[in-house]
């Protein structure tokens, strides 16, 4: 074998190995879009389990409503809580469709965009389910009146109702500061980037992350 014949034949083997770097590349990809895309369905089925179990919350809490429509202290926890239920069920539906515009056969960018939107919108979501925290006494009133038929606020003495509204008011400018700073600007700040984990949740953040890096393998 003379020198060119070696040249020809060390091309034709490296353009082979190439193609099959690429194609086995390429099978690495689908495999793991193809993962990520049963973790969607899988989130999605979460999000819609979520979304029946506040949409019964809301029909318990409304017949609730029904059964004494006035301005004592249950009937208003009760619409207070409905009112967070509501808003429980809208974000639920707004994630489903969300999700069920995910198209995997977009351009990186997209996709990452795509990403990032149903991040966002679950996180701004929980914070505002979080902000109910400051109306804890709605779910201790209603306890009390579903579990022993007592209104618990005409019970109190004056000094505790004034002592649980201002522990609410605490909460409510506690919960209001925490809200604001709770944002992905802020993903610097250690117990902001833990909480955002925990609440867009392991699979959101690895799906995130696996974007990037085909990305940075593209450019």
């Amino acid at each position: 074998m003379n020198l060119d014949d070696f040249r020809d034949t060390w091309q034709q083997h490296h353009s082979e190995t190439s193609a099959t770097i690429t194609i086995n590349d390429t099978l690495l990809t689908e495999m793991k879009v193809n993962a990520r895309v049963k973790e969607i369905s899988h989130m999605k089925w979460a999000r819609m389990i979520e979304s029946i179990a506040f949409f019964f919350i809301i029909v318990v809490l409304c017949q609730y409503i029904m059964k004494d429509f006035s301005l004592s202290a249950p009937t208003v926890s009760a619409c207070i809580l409905s009112l967070f239920a509501l808003i429980g069920l809208a974000g639920n539906i707004g994630q489903i469709v969300l999700i069920a515009k995910i198209d995997f056969s977009k351009p990186v960018g997209e996709l990452q965009r795509d990403i990032y939107r149903i991040c966002s919108h679950k996180l701004q979501v929980t914070k505002l389910l979080f902000m109910s925290v400051p109306f804890y006494m709605a779910y201790v009133v209603i306890g009390f009146d579903i579990l022993l038929g007592v209104d618990l606020v005409q019970q109190l003495e004056q000094s505790m109702v004034w002592f649980y509204t201002l522990s609410s008011v605490i909460l409510l400018t506690i919960t209001s500061a925490l809200s604001v700073k709770l944002h992905y600007r802020n993903i610097s700040t250690p117990w902001v980037k833990h909480t955002i984990r925990f609440i867009v949740g392991e699979r959101l953040v690895k799906m995130a992350q696996f974007i990037n890096s085909i990305e940075t393998t593209d450019k």
